[in-house]
């Protein structure tokens, strides 16, 4: 349940770090981004405020973390769903359930432009390191989910309808010219589907028999050969590409639960 403070947890240590607890301003905190360099962090609340936090380590405590200053970001007047940092093109995202998508300037943290025509509310967002586009997902009037494709200058490339729910969204990250990149969706019945960024069309889909719980998360590693997932029960499956193990389906590793490994 989303509360009034966070912690942030580092993979080499068992120890949360203690960030910040809003003496002043009561935000209930719906969704957070972190800058990969970890000065800055960037929470949504319930009210559709979105504070910057400039961070640093303390000197003598390691796992303590300083707030130097924040800012509030104002445009939303929803529930802030979803925020994503896309460092290469300096670019914040958020998204609402106001059905309001709002790029904001990550050094200047002003308010660049908003992606427009989106008739319900928005529940995800992710943007792609190499060429800056973005996706959104939004509820469709029928059931199911709208997946937009965006251009970093805020045009709409294209759109696809998907007849189940998507929870999340994530880029491949391979080079321009060298692969097609696609656009992973985690869905409601626990499959993730991937899209191509040329044309929105469906290249393929990844299933897990033991469980069809909805993936609320997923991510590419830096190198672009594994697919993280997480779905709603906590487990953590990492996917390998398919002509790296010459295997039918994409071997898995569950970090967080009792499954056997494939």
């Amino acid at each position: 349940m989303w509360g009034l403070s966070f912690s942030v947890w580092f993979y080499i240590s068992d120890q949360p770090t203690n960030v910040h607890h809003p003496p002043f301003l009561l935000l209930q905190v719906t969704s957070c981004a972190w800058v990969p360099d970890g000065c800055q962090l960037f929470t949504g609340s319930k009210c559709g405020v979105i504070t910057a936090y400039s961070n640093r380590f303390t000197s003598t405590t390691p796992s303590e973390m300083e707030v130097e200053s924040q800012v509030h970001l104002y445009g939303h007047t929803g529930e802030v769903t979803n925020l994503f940092v896309c460092k290469p093109y300096s670019i914040l995202i958020s998204v609402s359930s106001d059905g309001t998508c709002i790029l904001w300037d990550l050094n200047r943290l002003c308010y660049v432009q908003s992606l427009s025509g989106h008739k319900s509310p928005v529940t995800a967002v992710s943007a792609s390191e190499t060429t800056g586009d973005i996706a959104t997902v939004c509820n469709s009037e029928g059931g199911g989910s709208d997946l937009r494709l965006w251009t970093v200058n805020g045009d709409l490339i294209g759109h696809v309808h998907c007849r189940e729910s998507i929870c999340s969204v994530a880029f491949s990250n391979q080079p321009e010219g060298v692969s097609v990149n696609v656009i992973a969706g985690g869905l409601e019945n626990g499959v993730v589907r991937l899209w191509s960024t040329w044309d929105l069309k469906p290249v393929r889909e990844i299933t897990f028999p033991k469980s069809s719980k909805p993936i609320i998360s997923l991510t590419y590693s830096c190198d672009g050969h594994h697919l993280y997932t997480a779905n709603s029960e906590g487990t953590v499956m990492a996917w390998c590409r398919r002509d790296q193990q010459r295997m039918k389906l994409p071997m898995f590793y569950s970090f967080l639960s009792s499954y056997a490994a494939g």
